[in-house]
């Protein structure tokens, strides 16, 4: 039975609170794990690769060591390990979420498997995501800081990663169906609160005045950078959706399931 595979992002927004370094929300992560397991079991066509944000952990850190120029100190050394570390750290706590609820997780780590040249990916190793695949687990990558040979580190949102790993694997002929983009909004909103609906090349300029501040930490752009990278997939025929799967203990399920549910969809 041919796999049908999904790249699925747990924002950090919605799993950590972004106003207080270091605090996960674990009920939140819980139920989303809860959620994904239910439809592993649904459709077992389906294969997940699960990609989670950094919200409060990496982004403290980032900030504080002004990490997003690259390594230009010595202090910015220690500044990349405690990067490093934070990222881990709250990966860690959504695999050992998603092996409780019963989804066989395994952990990816971005900074050993790409090298970056002047803010770009210049190397990616993915045959490790590759072999997980087959064996029929599930992987968990994430937001991370990767070496530089020209700045000495950037930092590469789970966006940024979503892009280059379904690129990665369409040259290995395993192609992605869909993105879902798992946040703390409903989708893209507009000045009355409302969901957009749908965003294309067509509307996304209208749509640039209606997006908000980020709240909280966060060095990767927030919600206009994860439309924009959700449209360089879309060019390639890859569409993202963009909901909140914590407000329903079926949303994500039936996202996954491709079933319809309140959301915003970046297509071509």
């Amino acid at each position: 039975m041919e796999k049908k595979i999904i790249i699925l992002k747990l924002g950090g927004s919605l799993i950590t609170d972004k106003t207080k370094p270091f605090t996960p929300r674990l009920s939140i992560i819980n139920n989303l794990a809860y959620q994904i397991r239910n439809a592993l079991d649904e459709d077992k066509s389906l294969q997940l690769i699960i990609g989670n944000g950094g919200g409060s952990f990496p982004h403290y850190p980032a900030v504080t060591y002004n990490m997003k120029e690259g390594i230009k100190t010595d202090r910015q050394i220690m500044g990349y390990a405690k990067v490093q570390d934070a990222a881990a750290r709250l990966n860690r706590i959504v695999v050992e979420q998603l092996i409780e609820a019963g989804v066989p997780a395994v952990s990816l780590n971005p900074s050993s498997m790409i090298v970056c040249e002047d803010g770009k990916v210049k190397n990616i190793f993915i045959d490790h995501l590759k072999e997980f695949l087959k064996i029929g687990l599930t992987p968990v990558f994430y937001g991370d800081i990767i070496t530089d040979t020209t700045l000495g580190s950037t930092i590469l949102s789970t966006e940024k990663l979503i892009i280059e790993i379904a690129q990665e694997l369409s040259k290995n002929n395993l192609n992605v169906s869909k993105i879902i983009q798992n946040g703390s909004t409903k989708g893209v909103m507009d000045r009355e609160g409302g969901v957009i609906a749908s965003i294309t090349e067509d509307n996304i300029s209208s749509v640039r005045n209606v997006i908000g501040e980020t709240v909280g930490f966060d060095v990767t752009g927030g919600m206009m950078h994860k439309i924009e990278e959700s449209l360089i997939l879309a060019k390639r025929g890859i569409p993202t959706q963009l909901i909140n799967g914590s407000l329903d203990r079926k949303i994500l399920q039936q996202a996954i399931l491709n079933k319809p549910v309140i959301g915003t969809i970046i297509k071509a």
